[in-house]
């Protein structure tokens, strides 16, 4: 039987091994815009998008399984279940629905999807440019996933993502499979306040499209009609490699502050530095705020710089309730605002 702590030091040496290999293929600014997939980088979980997703260390619960899933094995409950909706611009909105389950020895386990509502959108064509027609159509962009965590030691916790991406318009889709791997570090430098966290983000197969839209009637030199498929290219999916860390202040008996930060090396963009704190009262009532600074990044390019958010806990006849709202600026959309609910038993 393998020792917890020979476990351990492989999946320290693994997640090193897939730092280097992120880092090596992350920071291209020149790849700005060529990724696919990109539904997987829309944030779930008001608590951590009000501190900018800097809470790499500490993110915990079901809350955890976008920014680290390591975080996971965090859970309080037996069972957690969490639901939240935003508008990210204009009419698209994002549904986020996530439950969790301890399995004892086995570690816990959760599972989560993601899925955007863009609305009926209006057929335009050659002909009906206009889309006078009246007929639509919605596209379909849905991100699924299996979590698994577990905490080796008492000091370190591991979690691993397994995601399906899948996407469809009229006609095409495509899909892919990704991996996320975390890790959280608890007393880091022999300080029992201070912690580490770091995850590999979206690791794995490319997108590509294929069904019949690609395939289209045309006329050959003689005036013969055939049919000619087009085949779609193949592109990645936005890698990242995430790394921070976090530190929690005790201010007095009923309140507490929590600060933290983490750098973001992405493969297709600039690079992130994001700062969060958050304070809470009794762990009853929580005020939170972040801010993101895109390293290099022209500031007129950068989408999203400051966050603020709120939230209460309350034990309601055993089940725990958790109320969560957040408050993400845009430069060039309406704000963000997203609320979620988490119910734990």
């Amino acid at each position: 039987m393998i020792k917890k702590k020979t476990l351990s030091g492989f999946v320290l040496f693994a997640i090193i091994l897939m730092m280097t290999y992120t880092a090596g293929i992350a920071g291209d600014t020149d790849r700005i815009g060529t990724a696919a997939g990109v539904q997987v980088l829309v944030p779930t979980g008001a608590r951590d998008i009000s501190t900018a997703g800097s809470n790499m260390a500490f993110t915990s619960g079901i809350h955890a399984i976008h920014w680290n899933p390591a975080g996971l094995s965090r859970m309080q409950n037996s069972a957690a279940g969490q639901f939240s909706t935003m508008t990210i611009f204009n009419d698209i909105k994002v549904n986020y629905l996530a439950v969790g389950a301890k399995m004892g020895g086995l570690g816990d386990f959760a599972f989560s999807i993601k899925a955007f509502d863009f609305g009926d959108i209006p057929i335009t064509t050659r002909e009906d440019m206009d889309g006078l027609s009246g007929s639509t159509f919605s596209p379909t962009f849905v991100t699924t996933t299996l979590t698994y965590a577990n905490s080796l030691t008492n000091a370190i916790r591991v979690g691993v993502n397994a995601k399906f991406v899948y996407e469809s318009i009229p006609s095409a889709s495509a899909s892919a499979v990704a991996f996320d791997i975390g890790l959280q570090y608890d007393g880091l430098a022999g300080i029992e306040a201070l912690s580490f966290g770091v995850a590999v983000k979206n690791i794995g197969s490319g997108l590509n499209y294929t069904g019949s839209g690609l395939t289209s009637e045309v006329l050959d030199a003689s005036g013969r009609s055939d049919f000619l498929s087009r085949e779609a290219s193949t592109n990645d999916l936005p890698a990242s490699f995430d790394i921070g860390v976090g530190y929690k202040l005790a201010i007095d008996e009923k309140s507490n502050m929590l600060l933290s930060s983490a750098f973001v090396n992405n493969n297709f963009g600039y690079d992130e530095l994001r700062l969060g704190a958050e304070y809470s009262f009794n762990n009853f009532i929580f005020l939170r705020g972040g801010y993101n600074y895109g390293v290099e990044q022209p500031a007129d390019d950068q989408l999203y710089t400051f966050s603020l958010g709120a939230g209460i806990n309350y034990n309601l006849g055993g089940v725990n309730l958790a109320i969560d709202y957040a408050y993400r600026d845009s430069q060039f959309f309406d704000a963000n605002n997203m609320f979620g609910l988490t119910l734990g038993f």
